[in-house]
């Protein structure tokens, strides 16, 4: 469906129409007026001065000269078409062109009209059919769950039949239709409430991320604005797969550098179920999957690490129509293979075991309860170059979990994560010295709950000792070292995730 150009907002959009209105109404010229001697005189064209020149009256003589001298000619005022009078001529033409288009694409008013006609015909029934369906049906119910559900998909069908008739984008037919309900147009021996509410309706498809923000108790701060919208999109979200609680689908966007970026893409919900992230305190009513995701890509880049997908909040119309889209995360596909099918000659791959020890550090500060093996990428390039991924990073920052240890399998909490690692190198060491209490809070408090941060501040303080008690032991060590079969051997299904994966895949 081609789009027209919308008419621009403020005071570019009122003055729009009236340029347009402008040349038609002066070429309308009043009738010449005319003079006392009866000749008539020129026309005068409507103009925005406000005076024009009257006959001239008798000449007079200057007391300084001999001569005669005209005087300035008297004005009045004369009939004119003032700014308003155009201003509203513009006006009635476009509510004129607006009704016409109303009309060609809603016979009657459209289908959500004619549902709440209905409603009114059984609250107040005048015809026989009124009061026939007051006798069956029963006064109208009010508008909520599904009958609410099934009023606004009338409504966005009405819009786009609208957008279609007009050649129109289907917010500015959302538009098109709100204005015709305020003006009276449409909407008319309807009930009150009703009325308000198509008007709350239109509102919220006018302007979706408003509505999805405040639906999932999502806060706005720099960090989750939207980054993309279907205007970035390349190519259309297709259906990836559908994981034990989310869809995903694949896409192509254009990124802030304009560079053309495969990206994933998984729409947020307002409450989750079944989640083994509820155990380490995370709401499953309220669980801010947005913030969560986002403090981790926070974290890391604190951290100086690079092993979190970049993500950014995105409003994409998955399929469903462009007044149906999806508030939810936009993920850098990640490189490579997720780590339950990689290689198994990679976990011996000493760069794939440094980098997959990171991704687990920066879980143990996080939180991250549910880091299976699915939940992250390896990439080994051609010239050996390592990227290790970690996707996915809804459940972390849980109140209750308050040592970095706790992240692994318990009696009766099934988490995906592992004790501490048994050998870290100098650079991760430094990475945990490095980080300040203050700087973690001040990066976090616009983000989590004050119980989160604190969580937080308890785990890295038990990262901390977890360093000082392996350079006691020996066993920080150089990043050139990873390759020694020794160290290797010191990680276990239990203590770290490379270890876990060496043993699925039976590398010994």
């Amino acid at each position: 469906m081609s789009s027209a150009p919308t008419r621009p907002s403020g005071l570019a959009g009122q003055l729009s129409p009236l340029r347009s209105a402008l040349p038609k109404a002066m070429a309308e010229k009043p009738p010449a007026a005319a003079d006392p001697a009866g000749a008539a005189s020129p026309s005068v064209s409507p103009s925005l001065t406000p005076f024009v020149t009257a006959p001239s009256s008798p000449a007079i003589h200057s007391r300084h000269s001999s001569s005669e001298i005209q005087p300035e000619p008297a004005t009045r005022p004369v009939p004119r078409s003032t700014l308003g009078a155009l201003f509203e001529q513009a006006r009635q033409q476009e509510r004129t062109e607006r009704n016409q288009l109303l009309h060609l694409a809603l016979p009657h008013g459209g289908r959500a009209m004619k549902r709440l006609k209905e409603r009114a015909g059984r609250e107040t029934p005048v015809t026989m059919a009124d009061k026939w369906r007051a006798r069956l049906n029963g006064p109208p119910k009010p508008m909520e769950g599904r009958r609410r559900e099934a009023f606004v998909a009338r409504v966005r069908a009405d819009a786009m039949a609208v957008a279609k008739a007009g050649q129109l984008d289907a917010r500015v037919a959302v538009d098109r239709i709100r204005m015709a309900v305020e003006d009276g147009t449409l909407g008319q021996n309807v009930l009150k409430e009703d009325r308000e509410l198509l008007l709350e309706v239109l509102c919220q498809l006018a302007d979706p991320a408003d509505h999805l923000y405040r639906q999932l108790n999502l806060k706005i701060t720099p960090d989750t604005r939207l980054a993309y919208t279907d205007a970035q999109v390349l190519e259309k979200p297709k259906h990836l797969t559908s994981g034990s609680f989310a869809s995903v689908f694949a896409l192509k966007v254009q990124n802030a550098d304009g560079v053309a970026q495969d990206s994933v893409f998984k729409p947020l919900k307002a409450t989750e179920k079944g989640w083994v992230g509820s155990a380490s305190g995370i709401p499953m009513d309220d669980p801010q999957v947005a913030i969560r995701n986002i403090a981790t890509l926070s974290c890391a880049k604190k951290l100086g690490l690079d092993v979190i997908a970049d993500t950014r909040l995105a409003l994409i119309d998955t399929g469903r129509g462009p007044l149906d889209p999806d508030l939810g995360l936009l993920m850098e596909r990640a490189p490579g293979k997720q780590a339950s099918n990689a290689d198994a000659d990679w976990f011996k791959n000493p760069a794939v075991f440094a980098e997959v020890t990171k991704l687990q550090l920066l879980d143990h500060l996080t939180g991250q309860v549910d880091r299976h093996d699915n939940n992250y990428f390896i990439d080994v390039g051609p010239n050996g170059d390592v990227k290790v991924t970690g996707i996915d990073n809804d459940q972390c920052f849980g109140k209750d979990l308050r040592r970095p240890s706790d992240i692994r399998p318990r009696s009766g909490l099934p988490f995906y994560g592992t004790a501490l690692p048994p050998v870290i190198d100098t650079t991760m060491a430094a990475m945990i010295d490095d980080l300040v209490d203050d700087e973690l809070h001040a990066m976090l408090d616009n983000q989590l709950s004050d119980d989160e941060v604190e969580a937080t501040g308890s785990r890295l303080q038990g990262l901390r000792l977890h360093v000082d008690q392996l350079r006691g032991q020996g066993l920080v060590i150089e990043p050139g070292q990873w390759a020694d079969t020794a160290i290797q051997a010191r990680f276990t299904a239990q203590n770290s995730y490379i270890g876990r994966e060496r043993t699925t895949h039976q590398v010994f």
